[in-house]
């Protein structure tokens, strides 16, 4: 049905455009009154915007053409020990959906998703001195089929190895990177890893200097000292030049 405030003068899509336009063109606000089984969570005022990732992942869900995700938050689980499985992927909620899946597939409820910080603590680790152990106190963990499930888990559940979105500059790099920081499980990553790993002329030279593996013939202009490069870099086909002021670039 179309709305009253529609004025006359709009034309009807087309057929082929109706296909192609999606449900959120056909009814305005269908994110929002559509909430079966996997109603989103009250918005607690998390500054960290637990709500929009959430509805992020039921997005995401959608268009896979999975179930929305139950919401049993309420009923806390309980039982977990600290040799029960927990793979705990912090930040965002679509990069790592592929690896969510299938994880729920080949170990159900082993993977949980961690949208917020206010979902995990850390706590000084009884195993290893000077790291930390990171608890989850709430999570979406995935099951076979595509199904996942909103809980809080009482006590909190040890994460048994971390990884996540550790873009540098991120929405969510700083919270996941300090969450992941010297923890006393492995980690698939670290915030200082990943700045590395995005510099492009860092990711060449260590390749061609270090490990003696042909890059693409590179030319690069750096402006001031560079930090992560050292003085002199020799590299097989990557050529820095350093910029040290406006004098001379001309010439250079």
């Amino acid at each position: 049905q179309l709305s009253a405030d529609q004025t006359s003068t709009e034309q009807a899509p087309s057929p082929k455009e109706q296909e192609w336009a999606g449900p959120e063109a056909l009814c305005p606000g269908w994110l929002e009154d559509e909430a079966p089984d996997g109603e989103v969570p009250e918005d607690s005022g998390d500054p960290d915007c637990a709500t929009h990732a959430y509805e992020l992942l039921q997005s995401a869900l959608r268009q896979e053409g999975l179930p929305h995700t139950l919401d049993r938050s309420t009923e806390p689980r309980t039982g977990f020990g600290p040799l029960d499985m927990t793979v705990c992927i912090l930040g965002s909620p679509t990069s790592f959906l592929p690896v969510l899946l299938e994880g729920g597939t080949r170990c159900p409820g082993a993977m949980v998703l961690c949208l917020s910080p206010t979902w995990a603590s850390r706590v000084p680790s009884e195993t290893s001195p000077g790291a930390w152990t990171l608890l989850l106190s709430k999570g979406v963990s995935f099951e076979a089929g595509g199904h996942s499930i909103l809980e809080t888990f009482v006590p909190p559940r040890r994460a048994n190895y971390v990884t996540g979105t550790f873009t540098a500059g991120g929405p969510e790099g700083s919270w996941v990177g300090e969450l992941a920081r010297d923890l006393d499980c492995p980690t698939g990553g670290s915030v200082p890893l990943a700045h590395r790993l995005e510099d492009l002329l860092v990711t060449r030279w260590v390749l061609a200097a270090r490990a003696s593996l042909p890059v693409p013939p590179t030319l690069a202009f750096v402006l001031g000292p560079g930090g992560d490069l050292p003085r002199d870099p020799v590299a097989p086909g990557v050529r820095l030049v350093r910029l040290e002021g406006p004098p001379g670039q001309e010439t250079l």
